[in-house]
């Protein structure tokens, strides 16, 4: 029989049974499974809540996964080590290449290493309903918007069976506008609605491949050697990944974000570069390369790795002055793409110029970053606000 284990943050499905479990231990979910269905073997699927899962467009050598673990590490808002993630390479259209990310939230990744091991439940192949939804627009080549309503209610943007992006808590208007831009779609694209019995999650997951090298599989790990701290009941601890399923297979998490930010990085004295937004002849348009202006070393130098900022501390506030309606809107969801997470909008007395202004705590590289991240406007720097506003950042779009 073939056994599909969906794990949500607090309910877990096995063959279309529910259990429900504490969001923390999933070694009496795993074993009751075993007891009740008397499986042996099963794949599983990782709810939205527990997963991440993006999409980025790069250029430049193949990657491994030494490479693309940087790369990640630069732009998540999160700590990530080797063992919660897993990617593979995505062809769009020739000459085009992206990868295809899903991360793992390394506490789930215990608990459920644990819960395999104690369970004897053999576990081959784990991956996140991103991925399994994005199936459903293969051989579409322009993007669309999937809404599901099964066991968790999500929308998504995905083109050609490429998960780029995919949320339960974002409005469908913002969606579009999402999709329009990072796409430089001309209108809005086509919205697909499933039912839950519309999608045939163990038929989809079941035709993985399990084997190969990490640019064609997706298959994140279940880590094999754990201790006993207590003995009894106590749940064990996994320590180290010592083989993971598929052999070379070293491979989401509850924070999403609205698209993927430019990057060059020099890895190796090779550069890897990619970038949002492709529709060319009427499908895909290519956005200017971005050209690192250096010269590349063979040898290899260490990059040291850039401090976190939490863009969920900042609180934004975009005012509309340019007279153009839904201009706010359009700067809120880019402000999503970088990461912040507390933008309202509203309008304000018609204006020519653009400014930004900020309260003295709010780092320079975070203004910085927002003046970047804008480029249909010319942002200049505005008056400090009072330490007591509302708002850490007041934005305001002036006539082109």
């Amino acid at each position: 029989m073939k056994t599909v284990i969906y794990i949500t943050r607090n309910k877990v499905w096995a063959n279309e049974v529910e259990y429900a479990w504490n969001g923390a231990n999933l070694v009496d979910v795993f074993e009751k499974i075993k007891r009740d269905l008397r499986i042996s073997q099963a794949r599983v699927v990782l709810g939205n809540e527990i997963s991440y899962v993006t999409s980025m467009q790069f250029m430049g050598p193949i990657l491994n996964r030494e490479a693309v673990l940087k790369m990640m590490r630069v732009w998540l808002p999160f700590q990530i080590n080797n063992e919660c993630f897993d990617w593979k390479e995505v062809s769009l259209v020739p000459g085009e290449r992206w990868l295809q990310i899903v991360v793992m939230e390394k506490s789930i990744l215990e608990s459920l290493s644990t819960a395999v091991k104690r369970s004897g439940i053999k576990v081959d192949l784990v991956t996140a309903i991103g991925v399994v939804l994005a199936q459903k627009t293969v051989g579409r080549e322009v993007p669309v918007i999937l809404r599901w309503i099964g066991k968790e209610k999500l929308m998504m943007v995905s083109v050609n069976g490429l998960a780029d992006l995919i949320a339960s808590d974002i409005g469908e208007d913002e969606l579009m506008i999402y999709a329009k831009q990072k796409w430089g779609l001309a209108v809005n694209p086509e919205e697909i609605a499933f039912m839950d019995e519309e999608v045939n999650i163990a038929e989809i997951v079941y035709a993985e491949r399990v084997k190969g090298d990490d640019r064609l599989v997706l298959n994140l790990p279940i880590l094999e050697e754990t201790i006993d701290i207590g003995g009894g009941n106590t749940e064990e601890i996994v320590v180290e990944e010592k083989n993971i399923i598929g052999e070379e297979k070293k491979k989401n998490s509850y924070f999403w974000i609205y698209g993927v930010i430019p990057l060059v990085l020099i890895l190796g004295g090779g550069v890897v570069s990619y970038k949002t937004g492709l529709l060319k002849k009427g499908l895909f348009q290519t956005s200017q390369q971005i050209t690192p202006a250096v010269t590349v070393s063979p040898t290899v130098t260490e990059i040291p790795t850039p401090q976190v900022v939490d863009w969920s501390a900042y609180t934004v506030q975009v005012l509309n002055g340019s007279g153009v309606t839904g201009e706010a809107a359009k700067i809120k969801t880019l402000l999503f793409g970088t990461g912040f997470v507390n933008v309202d909008t509203g309008n304000t007395t018609a204006t020519n110029s653009s400014n930004i202004r900020t309260k003295e705590a709010v780092p320079s590289t975070v203004e910085e970053k927002v003046i970047n991240e804008i480029t249909d406007y010319k942002v200049a720097d505005g008056t400090v606000l009072a330490n007591d506003g509302k708002y850490d950042l007041v934005i305001v779009l002036g006539k082109h």
